[in-house]
């Protein structure tokens, strides 16, 4: 063998510092069978994940992991459509809403000095929703805590039943800092936290209209989203626990053309409204959607009226 054949097969068996890092590189095995599991709330992105699963439960992932996708986009059509919509009122002399920024509301302390009553949402319906409805009723959620940050006489908020590692605990757990809003967030019953008597549960199928708020009572809204599917069930579940019950006064303000039942945060928004002094005409109108068609009963009446003086006429 010749010397530079020697020289060669040496470099050849060499191993080189890159060589070294490319092993040091490799991956370690694991024993922790939690790593193993499919994420069930994520996209599918490995086939053999899904080997065990059954096909509705493939279909209910592949469906779930479509709506992120689409959450983003739809997000971003919403900020278009509200921006158009601000700007159209300021064209034709409309108000628009005008408050504080968000670097002033985060260093803002809420002062409940002046609150006389408190509201809290019932959230142990995580059993009865779809995780589409959970992620609205935590979106519809985040909305009520905005609107009593901006509430020039804020109220003391309570977000109450919350199940441990239940739906609606994993939804809100995905806004940073939750657990430090001035909300009071609790696993407790809201019979547990209050005494009976101060509790008025607010149903739209109660027999009792809520003409006034009154001082020290606490006002619980159902925070579940069923699309009408448990219709009464929140009139029930006052009856069965003893609790007193109300509806607010839309028939008697208002003439509405589709359905009575309102939102979370529309309920939690009407009440901040009263609570700040002004008439339930007024705080409906400018709450409901232009979508049902509300319109005030004594506008209607005056116009039964000059309808029926043209009838008069004409005659």
């Amino acid at each position: 063998m010749s010397e530079n054949e020697t020289v060669v097969d040496a470099v050849a068996t060499t191993v080189t510092p890159d060589d070294t890092v490319e092993q040091a590189e490799e991956p370690i095995p694991c024993d922790n069978k939690e790593q193993e599991q499919p994420a069930v709330n994520g996209p599918l992105t490995d086939e053999n994940a899904t080997a065990n699963l059954s096909k509705r439960q493939r279909k209910k992932l592949l469906k779930l992991a479509s709506w992120e996708e689409k959450k983003k986009a739809k997000r971003l059509k919403e900020r278009e459509k509200y921006k158009l919509k601000k700007l159209e009122a300021i064209e034709r002399g409309l108000p628009v809403r005008i408050g504080p920024s968000r670097k002033e509301l985060k260093r803002r302390v809420i002062d409940y000095s002046q609150a006389t009553i408190e509201i809290a949402v019932d959230l142990s319906f995580d059993s009865m929703m779809i995780d589409k409805d959970v992620a609205k009723c935590v979106k519809q959620l985040l909305r009520m805590y905005t609107l009593n940050r901006r509430a020039p006489r804020p109220v003391p908020l309570h977000f109450t039943g919350i199940v441990a590692d239940g739906a609606v605990q994993r939804h809100l757990s995905r806004y940073d800092g939750y657990k430090h809003w001035d909300v009071k967030v609790s696993s407790s019953h809201f019979l547990d936290l209050f005494p009976r008597d101060r509790l008025v549960y607010l149903t739209s199928e109660s027999e009792n209209v809520l003409e006034r708020l009154e001082p020290n009572d606490v006002y619980v809204i159902g925070g579940l989203v069923d699309h009408n599917q448990h219709k009464g069930h929140c009139y029930r579940l006052s009856q069965e626990l003893g609790v007193r019950h109300a509806r607010l006064p839309l028939a008697e303000h208002l003439v509405i053309k589709t359905r009575t039942i309102l939102t979370i945060n529309q309920v939690f928004e009407i009440m901040l409204h009263i609570h700040a002094g002004r008439d339930w005409q007024s705080t409906l109108l400018e709450v409901l959607p232009q979508r049902k068609g509300a319109v005030p009963k004594e506008s209607l009446v005056s116009n039964d009226a000059e309808d029926t003086n043209q009838d008069i006429e004409k005659c």
